[in-house]
Parts: C-alpha cells; structure tokens; sequence
C-alpha cells in the first residue's frame, strides 16, 4: 500500500509555520510500514506459566521476565503467575535478587499462540563485601582520637564519695527498714524465742561424777 501526499504550495507558502509539522507526519506515516512489518517477523506468542522455588510448590514474587534487546518484560505476581506476549524465536529471561537466572528459548517454529511453562528458581546465595564505617579518615586517626578522649572527674569523683565506708555505714544506721525488713526482724526473734523455751538444760557428765565423788567422801556432812 503506498501513500502519495501533493501538498498545496501556494498554501504553505502562505503559512509556513505548518511546513515543519507536515513534513514530520509525513516521515511517521511513511515510515509505518516498514517498522510493522519488521515488529512481524515473528509469529506473537502468550507466554504464561508459574515460578516456583526448586521442586517446591511455593511460588516466588517479583521475578523479572523479560526478552534482553527489548521493552517486553513483566514481574511474577504475589502467587508466582505470571503472563507476556513474545515472539516465536525470542529468548527470556527469568531472574530474582538471591535466585540463578534461567533461559527459556521459544522455538521459530512454534505455531500456537499461547505457551505455558513451569519455572524452577534455584537459590544463589550473594555475599556482599564488608563495609567499615569510621568517622575518621583512616583507623589510626579514630584510635587516636579514642586514646585522646578525657572522662570528666565530677563523675569519678561522685562514685568515690558514694562508696565511702563511712557513708556507708551512716547510711546503714539512719535509714529506716521497709515492711519486709521488718517482718524479717520480727520473724527471727519469734524464732530465737521458741527455741530458747523448747531448749533443755545439759549437764556435764564430769560434774555429775564429781558431785558422787563429794557425797561418798562426805564433805556435805562435815560442812553441816
């Protein structure tokens, strides 16, 4: 199909600020037919399936399906499904951030007009490189000014007079007990109490044998 434009002269001449545009429509239009026919070279193709994780039944989100070279591509869903139109003969492409990539080639020859795939992602586990953050320019310059730090003497100062002995002990015998405290107190005397009543005198055998010794001698007589 060809497309023959004649432009009116003598009314571009009279209007010359539309000479620009026309020519530029007249580029598109003639220009159209050559970039449909290169866009079907191919025959399109559906391309739907679901990307799972290994030979689980689990499906991954936010994988990139795309053709490398062109603007067609899409993202698998929250469930791992996923749908693009491509060509017969394109390449895609399958990748995730933690996942190997995986290739699927549509064959030239493929005649229908939807092609249904399951995808296995397999884990790739990335190590990043250790970032050290310093405020300084070089570690010598923040050992150096961590060695140069001087902690205040009020603080040191106050813990010393907190720990005093004296204070200490001051505080010991003017601080007043708590209800537990109290009860402790109490409880331990009511304690010392009951064993002091339930406590049985002892004698000494020792003394129990002098005290014979005295009778058969008779010394309680002699002093009576």
């Amino acid at each position: 199909m060809k497309l023959t434009i004649v432009p009116d002269f003598f009314f571009l001449k009279k209007n010359k600020w539309l000479l620009v545009p026309l020519l530029a429509v007249c580029c598109l239009l003639l220009s159209a037919p050559q970039e449909a026919k290169a866009q079907g070279g191919g025959r399109v193709v559906q391309l739907s399936g679901f990307v799972a994780l290994g030979d689980s039944l689990y499906g991954v989100a936010a994988v990139s399906v795309y053709v490398p070279g062109t603007n067609r591509g899409t993202y698998t869903n929250e469930y791992g499904f996923f749908s693009l139109p491509v060509l017969a003969g394109d390449s895609i492409v399958f990748s995730g951030l933690g996942y190997k990539k995986q290739y699927l080639k549509i064959p030239k020859t493929y005649s229908s007009q939807s092609y249904s795939i399951i995808m296995q992602m397999q884990e790739e586990a990335t190590e990043l490189p250790q970032v050290e953050v310093f405020p300084w320019p070089t570690e010598r310059d923040f050992r150096q000014a961590v060695l140069a730090v001087k902690l205040p003497d009020q603080g040191r100062s106050n813990a010393a007079k907190n720990l005093d002995p004296a204070l200490l002990e001051e505080l010991f015998r003017i601080t007043p007990m708590d209800a537990g405290a109290n009860f402790n107190v109490w409880n331990q005397q009511q304690v010392r109490g009951i064993e002091q009543q339930n406590m049985i005198p002892t004698v000494s055998p020792f003394a129990v044998l002098k005290l014979i010794d005295m009778i058969k001698k008779g010394e309680f007589k002699n002093k009576k």
